[in-house]
C-alpha cells in the first residue's frame, strides 16, 4: 500500500486548453527564470516563492521588464512547504506563464496551479516544444483533449488568435 502523502492531489478547476488560459490571464509570456527566493508570508504562516522572469517575448498584456511571481510553497532556512500541484520555476529555466496580476504593485500569480506553466526546450537539432506538467493535479473540467505537449510555434499562434478575440 502506499502511503498516503503519496496519493494525495490539488483539484483545480478546468477548462486547461490555451485558449481558455489567454482569454482568463492579464499577462502571457515567454520568458527565462532569473531567480527564485522563498520568504514566509506575513503572520509566518506560510511560505512563498518570489519566481523572477525576463520575458522573451511578450504574448498578451504589458508587463514590465522583470516580472514577479508568487507561488505558495518553498523553503526558508530549515523549514520547508510543498503544495501538491503548484507549477515550480527552476533558476535559468525557459517558460511559457499565464499570469495574473495581483494588484497596482506588478506583482503576478498563478491559476490554476501547474496548468498555467509550459516549460520550454528541445531536443538537439529539433525545434523547441512547450510542456505542461501536471503532476500532483486532478482537472474537474478539463477536457481529454487539451494538449500538454505543443510545438513553442503553435502554442504562440493559438495564445495570439485567443488574445486578439
Amino acid at each position: 500500500m502506499l502511503p498516503l502523502f503519496l496519493l494525495l492531489a490539488s483539484t483545480v478547476r478546468g477548462p486547461a486548453d490555451v485558449e481558455s488560459l489567454a482569454t482568463a490571464a492579464d499577462v502571457v509570456v515567454h520568458a527565462s527564470v532569473v531567480r527564485t527566493s522563498s520568504a514566509l508570508g506575513k503572520g509566518g504562516g506560510q511560505i512563498f516563492t518570489a519566481v523572477v522572469l525576463k520575458p522573451i517575448e511578450t504574448w498578451k498584456g504589458d508587463p514590465r521588464d522583470e516580472i514577479t511571481v508568487v507561488v505558495p510553497g518553498g523553503a526558508v532556512g530549515d523549514l520547508s512547504q510543498t503544495v501538491q500541484g503548484v507549477a515550480e520555476f527552476h533558476s535559468g529555466e525557459e517558460v511559457v506563464v499565464f499570469l495574473r496580476e495581483r494588484g497596482p504593485d506588478g506583482i503576478y500569480s498563478v491559476e490554476r496551479f501547474a496548468l498555467v506553466k509550459f516549460a520550454v526546450g528541445a531536443p538537439s537539432g529539433l525545434p523547441k516544444r512547450a510542456v505542461r506538467d501536471r503532476k500532483g493535479l486532478d482537472c474537474a473540467g478539463c477536457a481529454p483533449s487539451e494538449s500538454d505537449d505543443l510545438a513553442l510555434d503553435e502554442l504562440r499562434a493559438r495564445v495570439l488568435r485567443s488574445a486578439r478575440k
